[in-house]
């Protein structure tokens, strides 16, 4: 399973990729590195050229760091799939979603619960399947977000109204 992060430095955005076996992508070019960075100091070769880092936390939250390349200084903020979605979230261009909570539409018997508690998941995705009248029904999210609390288990009857999940 690959990892993104959103890397902010200087002002400009990256989004970094990095697969299974440890291969990176920014904004969707492969990235070739020679000795990749595997501490605090190192001398790493990038495109045939040569560079000497050294990488500071400045954050307790491990997000914020000071790196110099080649004795130039920069401030560099990284951010996983989760703070960015909770930061996109909380924008002025988002819809400003605070929480959600996910209703049966109607009477029935949980038959698949579609999602987990800490999941990230998009407006319109399904998440729970609902039988109700010999019918299967995909009740899908309201908004996107993280969920936070799911209220049922499979083979659970609930009613009209019912509760079933929380978005934060």
């Amino acid at each position: 399973m690959s990892v993104h992060y959103t890397i902010r430095i200087n002002g400009n955005e990256y989004t970094i990729e990095r697969d299974e076996q440890g291969g990176f992508t920014v904004n969707g070019a492969p990235l070739d590195i020679d000795y990749p960075v595997s501490s605090r100091d190192e001398l790493l070769r990038f495109r045939h050229r040569s560079f000497t880092t050294h990488i500071d936390e400045t954050s307790p939250d491990g997000t914020s760091y000071r790196v110099n390349v080649n004795g130039w200084d920069m401030h560099v903020d990284l951010e996983d799939e989760k703070t960015a979605l909770l930061r996109s979230l909380q924008s002025d261009k988002a819809t400003k979603v605070h929480s959600a909570l996910v209703r049966s539409p109607m009477p029935g018997k949980i038959s698949r619960v579609l999602v987990n508690e800490g999941e990230l998941i998009e407006a319109g995705q399904g998440v729970v399947l609902l039988e109700a009248m010999k019918m299967e029904n995909e009740i899908k999210a309201p908004s996107a977000g993280i969920v936070k609390f799911i209220h049922i288990r499979e083979s659970d009857t609930v009613e009209k109204n019912a509760v079933l999940i929380e978005i934060s």
